[in-house]
């Protein structure tokens, strides 16, 4: 659906180049949502910018179904970018026209009859919940509002594609969550691909299908929302993830532990099992400690979800001797549990 091949991006500073993206390569499938995640200055707006081409690329590709945007001229550029809508941070509304006309404006550019507008607009701001406001002007709508009035704006013209600008960033955290459901709600609607950027993980875990992270101008790490955020990689992605963590290991129950003899060791065993999907709620692991002549304490433990995926992770004491330790371990991972031995 989405392919960037070899992007980069510079700008000239007094006749010195700077690059703000660099060897970035890219797919994002068709009716997805993918989130690219960074700190601010990391690239992740130039980013988002040059899939429209807002911002042109110096180097490298960007093709939305197969058409690579970087090689057409201008007229069928502003056609192309009829299939790509885009929300941004501050709402960007014309604060001196209605909510209807804010929705309209981008119908009236594209030349639809005043019948077709009507339709339209009027669907739109029900798939909203703003059908009521219809003759109200932005300045009397809450900053929630505002954004569904850009979302509704953005889908004016039937996209393929929605970008998301930092859209939720503005927004208080119950706003932001009434937002991100009504973006996954409309992503499960008329299946539109939705490309979010954003500084926070929190987003991130609650509607996205995959997640990028962008540092200095360079993805560092890609995959999953849920391989990313159980077994982050890169040190900053790993500081993402502490964003929503609920999992923080009490080292006060562990010592006791590392401080044990060596051949106290020997006998115990500290684990950390993760579990993803429908496993999360199977007693795999009741069953398999059961069988075997291990005995378990958890230390720890917490079960949440990342968007609509069940996911928890247990930390465990087993006790017994090395050989049924080690059966033990290699069982829970044949069942498809990931188990991380930490002692």
């Amino acid at each position: 659906m989405i392919k960037l091949q070899n992007l980069r991006k510079d700008y000239y500073m007094k006749k010195r180049a700077v690059t703000a993206l660099k060897r970035i390569d890219l797919t994002i499938a068709k009716g997805e949502i993918f989130g690219i995640i960074g700190h601010s200055g990391a690239g992740k707006s130039t980013l988002i910018r040059c899939i429209n081409l807002l911002e042109r690329p110096t180097e490298g590709t960007v093709e939305i179904d197969g058409v690579d945007l970087t090689r057409l001229g201008a007229r069928d550029l502003q056609k192309a970018r009829q299939s790509i809508g885009m929300i941004f941070q501050h709402f960007n509304l014309l604060a001196s026209t209605t909510i209807y006309e804010n929705v309209a404006f981008p119908l009236r550019l594209a030349k639809k009859p005043q019948a077709e507008i009507d339709r339209k607009v009027n669907e739109l701001l029900s798939l909203v919940g703003l059908t009521e406001h219809a003759k109200k002007y932005p300045a009397q709508l809450s900053g929630g509002q505002k954004q569904r009035v850009g979302i509704a704006r953005a889908l004016a013209n039937d996209p393929k594609v929605l970008l998301c600008d930092e859209a939720t960033s503005a927004l208080d955290p119950m706003t932001t969550h009434s937002i991100l459901r009504l973006l996954a709600d409309i992503n499960k609607k008329i299946g539109i691909t939705i490309v979010l950027i954003t500084h926070e993980m929190g987003v991130i875990q609650e509607i996205c299908d995959r997640v990028a992270v962008i540092d200095g101008g360079e993805i560092v790490e890609d995959g999953p929302v849920a391989e990313v955020f159980l077994r982050p990689q890169q040190p900053i992605t790993k500081e993402f993830v502490e964003q929503v963590s609920d999992f923080e290991l009490p080292q006060e129950l562990l010592s006791q532990h590392f401080n044990a003899s060596a051949a106290q060791r020997e006998l115990h065993r500290i684990v950390q099992v993760s579990f993803l999907g429908n496993v999360t709620f199977q007693p795999i692991m009741f069953e398999v400690l059961q069988q075997s002549s291990v005995q378990f304490n958890i230390l720890h433990g917490t079960i949440s979800r990342m968007k609509d995926t069940p996911y928890g992770r247990l930390v465990l004491e087993l006790t017994g001797d090395k050989s049924d330790l080690d059966r033990a371990v290699t069982t829970l991972q044949n069942r498809g549990l990931d188990v991380e031995v930490m002692q």
